[in-house]
């Protein structure tokens, strides 16, 4: 495997640092192909799966599809075979903005329709999709660690908070001798986006203020969007008239095209597999970190998960201060 920190929980199975992202399982791919896809990723070492409740709710008749195909395909394996995390208490798109509702009563209904969609008495690990600033950090806690107790799910993260409301959190889950979140999973990767670009206020994205703050939390960081929805291949195939409106709108900015500019150079001199450039970035951190990888594409993914199990960086140390130096 990949010379990577891994996550380390009390009495958890060893996790793959590749995590499989399934927003489309069940609806834009259909059940077989999911399937196979999920067999594929399990046959190269992979284990740990990321879904959501709210996935693919924008698309008619795709409410809670990813859950309930991994949830068939799943009850054909062994439950502890796989790391399984899945996220709730997210209004969903449509209804007004997408925000956080970590009431009780809306977290209660979410887990439960997990919990039947992926045909499983636990999750491993049960993510907060959004904050809501409504609650202190400490009433979350006591939320999760009742659901912990109770054996619903084994550790909880959280997806789209501040390092700030992180440390709080887990300050209070340590003063009160209670499990705190065990990772953060923000929009993490090569390609530098701000929520403004997404046009979205409560996504958090990697900056220089949240980079130093993981380096003292020390917790792994899921970095999603990390391959920035195939924006370095396409603009380096094509420029900014390869992209899609919504990949020009986030990502097409003077920074990602001086980097994906400088990967073309490179990429002349030497053979790169630029998808494992996408995944060595996140993995490369000064803290555990975990990519998340898009599972559409199943040749893209036997590329990568061939360069995780080989265990080899690809870029050295120089290479990636050429490509990450913020002047042209």
């Amino acid at each position: 495997m990949a010379d990577t920190n891994e996550l380390s929980l009390p009495g958890s199975v060893p996790v793959s640092n590749i995590v499989l992202g399934t927003m489309y399982f069940g609806s834009r791919i259909s059940q077989t192909q999911s399937e196979r896809l999920l067999d594929t990723f399990v046959s190269m070492g992979g284990n740990q799966i990321d879904t959501a409740r709210c996935y693919a709710d924008w698309i008619p008749g795709g409410a809670g599809a990813s859950e309930k195909a991994i949830g068939k395909w799943l009850s054909g394996k062994k439950r502890e075979s796989v790391f399984l995390g899945t996220k709730g208490g997210i209004k969903p798109r449509g209804y007004n903005a997408t925000r956080g509702d970590l009431s009780q009563e809306n977290l209660e209904k979410d887990l439960k329709a997990s919990l039947t969609a992926l045909q499983t008495d636990y999750i491993d690990l049960y993510w907060l999709h959004r904050d809501d600033l409504r609650f202190s950090p400490g009433e979350i806690v006591e939320r999760m660690n009742q659901w912990i107790r109770q054996g619903y799910i084994r550790y909880f993260g959280v997806s789209n908070w501040t390092a700030k409301r992180i440390m709080e959190a887990n300050e209070y889950a340590a003063s009160h001798g209670l499990s705190g979140a065990v990772a953060s999973q923000i929009q993490y990767g090569l390609g530098i986006c701000t929520p403004s670009d997404w046009g979205d206020s409560t996504i958090v994205c990697m900056d220089n203020s949240e980079y130093m703050a993981y380096e003292k939390l020390q917790i792994p960081v899921y970095g999603y969007s990390a391959q920035a929805e195939g924006y370095f291949p396409l603009y380096i195939r094509g420029g900014s008239g390869a992209l899609g409106s919504d990949t020009r709108k986030k990502y097409d900015t003077p920074v990602n095209r001086i980097r994906a500019d400088r990967l073309k150079q490179l990429m002349k001199k030497k053979q790169y597999s630029l998808s494992w450039i996408m995944a060595e970035y996140v993995l490369r951190s000064s803290f555990p970190a975990m990519f998340i990888m898009g599972g559409s594409n199943e040749s893209r993914m036997k590329e990568i998960m061939g360069q995780y199990n080989c265990g080899k960086k690809q870029l050295t140390d120089e290479e990636w201060e050429i490509i990450l130096k913020t002047t042209p």
